[in-house]
């Protein structure tokens, strides 16, 4: 079995069961069989790029059991260089905790294809896991579970590694929101990839404090309807009953006791229940909706009501809430956090308090703030830059 990591062992020998395969035992130490597949792309990425599959792995689950995981790998046309093409993780925001909203199951566009492209551009080999979860018609995804997301990308890499004899052991991982979050528990946990090379983090609007974020959030929701703008403030608050749905998907993926009436009003359970089937727009339209039928009969936005009044103070949301913070400890090597001003889903006062934190506990890490700018403008108007900066982490 494969041996999941202990956040208080961020350092596994070669003598560890986890790595015997890092460190030249071979690879047959999986209950599953790896297998590759050409993932379909346009155009515009064939023609920069070698290989475009999707990958089946084996990794660890937050319950301790092998399961199949599933990666997208792509690599740049032409000849590697000496030691293999270096690589580039990126971790994808939140699709939602269904299978089909996985990476793999859905077509390569927009600001996640610009940015694996303009990487690819650069000479790096890009892999994109799933998580745990996504992907597997088997597994509950875990959402935003440090552990769960540090081995979904550290898995990804070994795995990926092992199979494809055209890459290098020097990587680095770029991620937005849920990545963000994801990238930060990676570089937390990345010395359990012995003989690896990892060279440092980009985390673009990470998820952190996600208690105080929907604190937050909801405030700037209310203000938007008490302002004027309703049709503002339902998306906002759609937004953030959504990721309250799927953190509580995650919570009950971990301990299968756990019941959504202990985050939810019983008359909303239903709709949070949907967090396993639906992808994250579909069940914010559904919350959305919800909102407007509550404003459409008379109500006012601040009259809807979905989450019990103490939810944080329940123990198994308030375990996982506190339990899955990134980056509370030293990361060894250099952080870049990407954070837009206007940012209503990871509002930019959540990402100075983590940043705050990481500084206190001497965390070579770099803020960049960007006036104006939206949770996802912080990545679409920023893509040269964002490969500029993880191009200079690699060469450093």
């Amino acid at each position: 079995m494969k041996q999941k990591f202990n956040k208080t062992a961020l350092t596994i020998l070669c003598s560890s069961m986890l790595f015997l395969t890092a460190c030249g035992s071979g690879d047959g130490d999986s209950i599953f069989s790896s297998d590759k597949k050409t993932f379909n792309v346009d155009a515009d990425v064939k023609s920069l790029v070698n290989v475009h599959d999707v990958f089946t792995y084996t990794m660890p689950s937050v319950n301790n059991r092998d399961i199949q995981a599933t990666t997208l790998v792509f690599t740049p046309k032409g000849t590697a260089p000496v030691g293999g093409w270096p690589v580039v993780v990126w971790a994808h925001g939140t699709t939602g905790a269904a299978d089909q909203c996985a990476p793999s199951r859905n077509a390569l566009n927009g600001l996640e294809k610009d940015l694996i492209l303009a990487l690819i551009k650069k000479g790096y080999a890009g892999v994109a896991p799933d998580y745990e979860g996504l992907g597997n018609n088997n597994v509950a995804h875990p959402y935003l579970n440090l552990t769960s997301a540090a081995q979904s990308i550290l898995f990804a890499v070994l795995e990926v590694n092992k199979k494809y004899d055209n890459l290098s052991k020097d990587w680095s991982v770029i991620g937005w929101s849920q990545g963000g979050h994801a990238a930060l528990a990676a570089a937390e946990f990345n010395k359990a990839l012995v003989g690896y090379n990892f060279k440092g983090t980009v985390a673009i609007a990470p998820a952190s404090y996600l208690a105080e974020t929907l604190d937050l959030g909801m405030a700037v929701a209310n203000q938007t309807a008490t302002d004027g703008d309703v049709p503002k403030a339902i998306s906002i608050g759609a937004t953030l009953y959504t990721y309250a749905a799927i953190v509580s998907s995650g919570i009950k993926a971990e301990k299968t006791s756990f019941n959504y009436n202990q985050a939810f009003l019983d008359t909303k359970v239903p709709i949070a229940q949907q967090a396993e089937t639906l992808c994250s727009p579909e069940l914010g339209q559904v919350f959305g909706n919800d909102i407007q039928t509550t404003v459409t009969d008379g109500g006012r936005y601040s009259d809807y009501k979905a989450l019990q009044a103490n939810f944080k103070t329940d123990p198994d949301i308030a375990k996982y809430l506190n339990n899955n913070i990134p980056a509370q400890t030293k990361l060894d090597q250099p952080v870049y956090i990407y954070q837009g001003k206007a940012d209503t889903t990871v509002p930019y006062p959540i990402t100075e308090k983590l940043v705050g934190k990481m500084l206190s506990v001497n965390t070579d890490v770099e803020l960049i703030l960007k006036e104006d700018q939206t949770h996802s403008e912080v990545v679409s108007k920023n893509i040269p830059e964002l490969a500029r900066t993880v191009d200079m982490l690699m060469k450093e």
